[in-house]
């Protein structure tokens, strides 16, 4: 939060001081005005933030490289492209005839408008043409990038590497980082991340308004961060993880009570 939305905030506190329950209503309402609705990657020094389409459209290209069967390195390649091109949104303009999240062209044989502007074809047109490349996976990450892209800004995407390795090691799995704030909850909608699950081979269950998933350590982080990503429009509204629990309304991942085995997703 900047220093100005701080100053706001304690301003408004110290008029609401003294008026209960009904002042903390009030302060409440400041507070989500001026808290940005937002998911935080944290991994080990580097921290990213990312909007609610950010987020999704990363899992999307996360998930992409894993059903591939491509290593991390792809979807890190991937990530920094999406980064430079789009800044992670799904574009309906572009130089020329680019669109989406990749800036892809229909006149140099992308696809279609249409099939472009599916963040789950662009994506998988992206590795198509990365993994064609020989020896892509030594190559600098900048320098292969470029290869795919062909831009005329050889040099602009080496700058997005540390952000969007960060984001790619996040979703195959580290634990516990990322997580999102939300104040307003969507109606209960699992098939909002199922997509990513099952591109994934994320073993998980729904039942109703709750989702669990379970396998090895690394399996289960990966299946609880792309829906993390996903749980805007999910409605996810509490996860319980190996001891840990989230909830929409606070930042960042606090000790459970009890040290369960899987995860638990609740929506709604």
């Amino acid at each position: 939060m900047s220093p100005k939305r701080w100053a706001v905030l304690l301003l408004t506190v110290a008029l609401l001081a003294g008026l209960g329950f009904g002042g903390y209503i009030v302060y409440e309402k400041v507070r989500q005005r001026l808290t940005p609705e937002r998911c935080t990657v944290v991994v080990d020094d580097q921290t990213v933030t990312l909007t609610r389409e950010q987020a999704t459209n990363a899992s999307i290209i996360v998930a992409a490289s894993v059903s591939n069967g491509l290593p991390e390195r792809a979807a890190i390649v991937a990530l920094v492209t999406a980064y430079q091109e789009s800044g992670l949104r799904n574009l309906d303009y572009g130089d020329r005839d680019s669109v989406g999240l990749f800036q892809q062209r229909p006149s140099q044989g992308w696809g279609t408008v249409e099939e472009i502007m599916d963040p789950w074809y662009s994506s998988e047109k992206f590795y198509e043409a990365l993994t064609k490349i020989d020896g892509w996976e030594d190559v600098d990450i900048n320098d292969i990038a470029q290869k795919v892209q062909i831009s005329a800004y050889p040099d602009a995407y080496g700058k997005h590497t540390a952000n969007a390795t960060a984001v790619a090691k996040s979703l195959l799995g580290e634990p516990a980082s990322i997580s999102c704030v939300n104040f307003e909850l969507a109606d209960p909608e699992p098939d909002e991340f199922a997509a990513v699950l099952e591109a994934i081979d994320a073993d998980f269950v729904v039942d109703g308004d709750t989702v669990t998933i379970s396998g090895d350590e690394d399996e289960v982080w990966s299946g609880v961060n792309m829906a993390m990503a996903n749980g805007y429009a999910a409605g996810l509204s509490r996860v319980e993880v190996l001891g840990k629990v989230w909830t929409p309304d606070k930042a960042g991942w606090r000790d459970a009570e009890t040290d369960s085995a899987g995860a638990v997703l609740t929506l709604g």
